[in-house]
């Protein structure tokens, strides 16, 4: 039998473990035209929920758009990237294409490109009508042309979604966030900003100079219930034809600290290297091979930062603190105060370390578990 677990995004209609309260309340802010902050470290799932929860909307007839501004470059991708994720979907329904005149038209500012696809199909890019505007202009266009479509849908409802949205601060001197704000804010529709560096997206939402401030439902993700997440790899292995039992499975759970990515990488991991029952050696086995694939990510991370950052990590990795500028845990780790400021903004604004009830502690459990071990 094919291994049941994925190292990818969760499809729809993959199973999947828990999240039903979330997605209860989720879809509650969406029907009362909500706009919600989802935020955890990466990998939590955030895509994957989303992505569910925009399948069951679309099952009641809501109309919805995914947009990832991921290493966004300038205001002119931003808008790019808008124009883009309606088009996209406006192509992946076919019945909504064969009105397309209507709805087409509503876009002005970008037009579609369509080309051939490696996969047969065809891909979809976006070139500005009127190459001689500026970025703003073009942002400023497209978001009022999104608000004239989102006002034809209006019977159906709109959800919007706007992953690693933090990722617009990297565009310096730039007002991309209020004319954003300008517009979401007449649109009737639901927005959902969502992020994995906690500090910088909170401080969009949280500073009182800041466009968005108070416009938005906070929403941490949390990670998986220990409880739910033993059942789910225990139903999951007995899917692919091999028996877990629930304390192999709950062991499995505490490995990964109920991290949703590392969860599934693991249980990827034992399954493959296990026989037709799951034993503990398997999980050890498993998790050095997950430690493994993950090196050169985390390897990645550390060569792009300074002595002082990777110094105040490691400590971190092995001497969680609530005192972090104490002169007995300076003096273990070999830190300074200079140091310890400078490193600490860095990496919290990275999404590396958090302060987590009044105790500096690494964000990814499983890159801690590596900072200490090699």
């Amino acid at each position: 039998m094919s291994n049941p677990f994925t190292l990818r995004v969760i499809p729809p209609g993959s199973p999947f473990c828990n999240r039903t309260r979330e997605l209860e309340e989720l879809s509650s802010h969406v029907r009362n035209k909500a706009n919600v902050v989802l935020f955890s470290p990466r990998r939590y799932g955030k895509t994957s929920l989303v992505k569910r929860l925009q399948t069951d909307l679309e099952r009641d007839g809501f109309f919805t758009i995914y947009g990832d501004f991921f290493m966004v470059t300038s205001v002119n991708d931003v808008a790019e990237r808008i124009a883009k994720s309606v088009y996209t979907v406006l192509h992946q329904r076919e019945s909504l294409l064969e009105k397309g005149v209507r709805y087409l038209k509503t876009f002005r500012t970008f037009r579609p490109v369509f080309k051939p696809s490696a996969d047969g199909g065809l891909s979809i890019t976006v070139e500005p009508v009127s190459p001689n505007l500026s970025g703003m202009d073009l942002l400023d266009k497209v978001l009022e042309e999104l608000g004239e479509f989102i006002h034809s849908q209006s019977s159906a409802g709109t959800h919007v979604a706007f992953d690693e949205f933090q990722e617009i601060t990297e565009l310096k001197k730039s007002p991309v966030e209020g004319v954003l704000r300008k517009h979401i804010q007449e649109h009737q529709a639901s927005y959902f900003f969502i992020g994995s560096r906690r500090r910088v997206l909170l401080d969009i939402f949280n500073q009182r100079a800041r466009p968005f401030y108070q416009s938005a439902i906070m929403y941490p993700l949390s990670r998986l219930p220990h409880d739910e997440l033993a059942s789910f790899l225990v139903d999951q292995f007995k899917m692919g034809g091999k028996k877990c039992g629930t304390r192999i499975a709950e062991k499995i759970s505490d490995k990964v600290f109920q991290y949703p990515y590392y969860a599934q990488v693991l249980a990827y991991n034992v399954y493959e290297v296990s026989g037709k029952t799951v034993n503990e050696g398997d999980i050890e086995e498993g998790f050095e091979k997950l430690l493994a694939s993950e090196r050169y990510g985390y390897e990645g991370i550390v060569q792009g930062l300074t002595g002082p950052q990777v110094a105040l990590l490691r400590a971190l990795a092995t001497d969680p603190t609530s005192k972090i500028l104490s002169t007995e845990y300076m003096t273990r780790h070999n830190l300074s105060i200079g140091g310890i400021q400078y490193a600490r903004k860095k990496l919290e604004e990275l999404g590396l370390i958090e302060q987590h009830r009044n105790v500096w502690r690494i964000v990814d459990p499983v890159f801690g578990t590596w900072l200490a071990t090699y």
